[in-house]
């Protein structure tokens, strides 16, 4: 880094870390989807068919977040964002509600069937720090300005004097 080069400001290398976090974690689903599926059915949320959905919901979050924070268009990572903190959202609740049940998981499923965990207590203050990552970030990233246009939709006048 030279004198005319600025320093990377701190809220980049989160929003960067927080992509390569969501696309690390839809990888390592996608990697094995079906096993990554029956994680998701551990958590008691229904049958089959509703671990599919909601398997296929977190993956389509993750990608679709980690894509749009990377993005130049600051309107595109704002929404991104708000995607992240969904993802983190849906993340915690998972975990909250089989940890309130006293659900034994061998493996909270974040990666997939990789880098498994099971969850504990611990796995909820990660959780919490993933939401207050997005959140931090989503309240971050500004949209884009819209154009402003004049007053009460009425044309634009030139003033004469």
């Amino acid at each position: 880094m030279n004198a005319t080069t600025p320093a990377p400001k701190p809220r980049s290398a989160a929003r960067l870390a927080l992509a390569a976090l969501l696309f690390a974690m839809a990888a390592g689903q996608l990697s094995d989807l079906s096993g990554f599926v029956d994680i998701v059915a551990s958590y008691g949320l229904g049958g089959t068919a509703v671990a599919g959905l909601a398997a296929a919901a977190l993956i389509a979050g993750e990608v679709a977040a980690a894509a749009g924070l990377v993005s130049r268009d600051q309107t595109r990572r704002h929404r991104a964002a708000s995607v992240a903190v969904a993802v983190a959202l849906a993340w915690g609740v998972l975990a909250v509600q089989a940890f309130a049940r006293g659900m034994a998981l061998d493996n909270c499923g974040c990666f997939g069937v990789h880098a498994g965990q099971p969850l504990r207590w611990w796995v909820l203050i990660e959780d919490l720090e993933f939401l207050a990552l997005a959140w931090w970030i989503r309240a971050r990233t500004v949209p884009a300005a819209a154009p402003s246009s004049s007053s009460a939709g009425e044309p634009d006048r030139a003033r004469v004097s």
